[in-house]
């Protein structure tokens, strides 16, 4: 081993931030296309009519969804991210995990070649079990 860091501690307040955060990120997205889907059928409505002859059922069946579209929309804005619960009466500052950087240097036996491999370690919080490594790419 030649190096041995301690990289952060993940708290509960980080837990509730990641999740919020990857939730709206995921949610603007569906908003974004669900809304340019309303624009295509808006400006389908607009070609229907103004063409020679408008088709009533068209329009209708555009402006239905439209309106379809629309309320999706209302239900996105309306949903919370999920999981947030289990943080519920919990201390902000809790620890829920210790992510530990650990760099060592193997020599490979068919090579002859030294080798360095750095990999973050997730580990509970009092630090006695490992969740999972992650190589990390340099």
């Amino acid at each position: 081993m030649e190096k041995l860091e301690d990289v952060r501690r993940v708290t509960v307040m980080d837990s509730i931030k990641i999740i919020t955060d990857n939730f709206n990120t995921e949610r603007d997205k569906q908003m974004a296309s669900l809304e340019k889907t309303v624009s295509l059928f808006t400006e389908n409505i607009e070609k229907a009519k103004a063409a020679y002859r408008p088709s009533q059922t068209m329009i209708n069946s555009y402006q239905s969804s439209i309106d379809k579209t629309k309320e999706q929309i209302n239900v996105l804005k309306e949903t919370t991210p999920e999981g947030l619960e289990r943080y519920e009466n919990r201390d902000a500052s809790d620890i829920l995990m210790i992510i530990v950087r650990c760099t060592y240097s193997i020599d490979e036996p068919i090579t002859n070649k030294r080798a360095t491999e750095t990999f973050d370690f997730f580990l509970s919080p009092d630090g006695t079990k490992c969740y999972f490594p992650r190589r990390v790419k340099e």
